[in-house]
């Protein structure tokens, strides 16, 4: 059953990049592209039976752009939060998967920022762009772990968030996420039914700070053992 439900997400999904890639050129700033991102992130959730419980969506202004910094368990991750939190966002994600035909092409039109973490030159400008985007009132999701963590645990978060809320001068929230982990662990290409919980924390404004990288992830932590209790 689980290998059907993965033909229709992959042959859905599909046709969502096509449609993505079609609608680029009139779609300058990714506002047509947002409501087909919640339309198919919604779909594939309930195509695999995934219940998702969202608290503290009232601490959100989604009329400015926001940098959400989020523990990373899995794939699964991804579609949560583009489906259910309540701003217009996009990801910012490994650049290889650009080489993916169709799907690098339609994330690249729907407005994500790819990220060549060999290269800190190419990095910067990638972290450029999409400080501009948050600028203009888009926000984005940022994993800093920087990969999906093997036993469920919150690993360290890297530094790559700062120079990012430092060129957009942008509020962060803390967002945590518990049950993604069961769901689809790293490794597996199975996706189980079940029930995923997000915490939204409130936004914190950056400073130029040391202990904020820890607060956050602090944060994040004491979200998700609440969630857990």
């Amino acid at each position: 059953m689980w290998l059907i439900k993965n033909f229709i997400v992959i042959l859905y999904s599909l046709l969502v990049a096509i449609l993505s890639i079609l609608i680029y050129p009139f779609d300058y700033r990714n506002k047509l592209s947002n409501p087909l991102m919640k339309v198919w992130t919604n779909v594939v959730l309930f195509i695999y039976g995934i219940k998702v419980n969202v608290q503290g969506a009232e601490n959100i202004d989604a009329s400015k752009g926001l940098i959400y910094i989020s523990n990373h368990a899995s794939y699964m991750d991804i579609f949560v939060q583009l489906a259910k939190l309540p701003d217009n966002v996009r990801m910012i994600y490994k650049k290889e998967i650009n080489r993916v035909p169709i799907l690098g092409w339609a994330m690249y039109c729907a407005g994500f920022v790819s990220l060549d973490r060999g290269n800190i030159r190419n990095a910067m400008r990638s972290l450029d762009k999409a400080a501009e985007r948050v600028r203009r009132g888009q926000s984005v999701v940022i994993y800093p772990e920087g990969t999906r963590t093997t036993d469920g645990s919150v690993g360290e978060f890297k530094r790559g968030m700062f120079f990012l809320a430092d060129k957009a001068k942008a509020d962060i929230v803390p967002v945590s996420l518990d049950g993604t982990f069961e769901i689809m662990p790293i490794g597996s290409a199975r996706v189980k039914p079940g029930v995923v919980n997000m915490v939204i924390g409130k936004p914190v404004q950056y400073r130029k700070d040391k202990e904020l990288l820890s607060e956050i992830r602090d944060t994040v932590i004491k979200n998700m053992k609440t969630l857990q209790k």
